[in-house]
């Protein structure tokens, strides 16, 4: 394997918005119509293939895993922490302001209309902290990301993100399975994201692993994949109790692989012959696009939407979302980033001159 280049995060980019439509497609192609959340509209010719694109989640999280540790290389705790605030947040409260005044004007059939409070909660992302529900049921693994992001916060601050990586991924693989197969502590689950460590763990692994070629760190990048392909069967138990349908024991046995193939795939082949303009562009989408779809898509369709024109208002649905998600991508999510780093570095300075006085 070779060092990671740039130009090869171009692959990665489009994956991301890939994941996001077939996230988008779950959605609307298959749960909608089950959970009634579109008010009886649906695609149910659609649903035997959209109900196997939550694999786009899986996607995401090994994405995750890879561009994540990729960001924090050479970083310091300080730096990474506002640099993962200043991309998160600001986009985040911009698309939870637009759902919570779409959904107040046409509320989804089967959730309570948006208060005032809930939006406020959503200011500090996990909203559920504060006792609120999610405006969004997509927020949930935004929730996750978070967490993600604290304990690489935690591994740079306590000096074992370059050296001892490996030995946190095995302790963090072993706590999953263990919680898993035997103790089920829904407080553990959540803190150390136990059903889906695997693929956070796999794409760090795999970053590191390409960046120093050695036998331990393939053990470790094994050991997550091995994790990972179980995750499908761990999760599936929800799924059944959600929509009342098992899915084939085949197609739960290759969603898992076939998210790490695909991911490695991005990760290490040579970089699509895309400008890096184009590839940059689209994968900008996929943040706004991942939180302004579902409910938002829930209340159009169950507002507008008839069985005779529920294709028409799904593309003029979709060009929609991802004509906003591009306004939000190319002006407020840059210059809010640039304000927040800006302000960053200067009361880090600040700090600095402080210390040196102190002294």
């Amino acid at each position: 394997m070779t060092a990671p280049k740039a130009v090869r995060l171009l692959n990665l980019d489009i994956l991301r918005l890939i994941s996001a439509l077939m996230v988008l497609a779950f959605h609307y192609g298959f749960r909608m119509r089950l959970s009634g959340e579109g008010g009886g509209t649906g695609f149910p010719e659609l649903a035997p293939f959209a109900m196997w694109f939550d694999t786009g989640l899986l996607i995401f999280f090994a994405i995750s895993g890879y561009v994540i540790t990729l960001s924090a290389e050479g970083r310091s705790a300080y730096d990474f922490a506002i640099g993962r605030f200043a991309r998160l947040w600001p986009t985040f409260i911009v698309c939870a302001s637009i759902t919570a005044i779409v959904l107040s004007l046409w509320p989804v059939p089967t959730i309570d209309p948006p208060t005032v409070r809930q939006w406020l909660a959503h200011l500090a992302i996990i909203s559920r902290g504060l006792g609120q529900p999610f405006l969004d049921g997509a927020y949930w693994t935004i929730a996750y990301e978070i967490i993600f992001y604290g304990w690489v916060f935690v591994m740079i601050a306590s000096g074992v993100f370059e050296r001892g990586w490996r030995v946190v991924v095995v302790i963090w693989l072993t706590i999953s399975v263990v919680n898993e197969a035997v103790v089920g502590s829904g407080a553990i689950q959540k803190l150390l994201i136990t059903e889906y460590s695997g693929y956070f763990a796999f794409g760090l692994a795999l970053y590191k692993a390409q960046k120093h070629f050695s036998a331990a760190n393939l053990c470790v990048l094994g050991a997550a994949a091995c994790w990972a392909i179980v995750t499908p069967f761990l999760t599936e138990p929800d799924f059944v109790e959600m929509y009342g349908l098992n899915r084939s024991v085949i197609g739960l046995a290759l969603i898992g692989p076939a998210a790490l193939v695909v991911m490695t795939l991005a990760a290490l082949a040579p970089s699509l012959r895309i400008r890096p303009a184009v590839a940059i562009g689209l994968g900008g989408l996929t943040y706004p696009l991942y939180l302004l779809h579902q409910n938002i898509g829930y209340a159009v369709f169950a507002h507008f939407g008839t069985e005779q024109n529920r294709w028409l208002v799904a593309l003029v649905l979709i060009a929609i979302l991802l004509f906003v998600s591009w306004v939000i991508a190319r002006t407020i999510e840059p210059m809010a980033r640039r304000t927040i780093i800006r302000a960053a570095g200067q009361l880090k300075i600040g700090f600095g001159r402080l210390k040196q006085r102190a002294a």
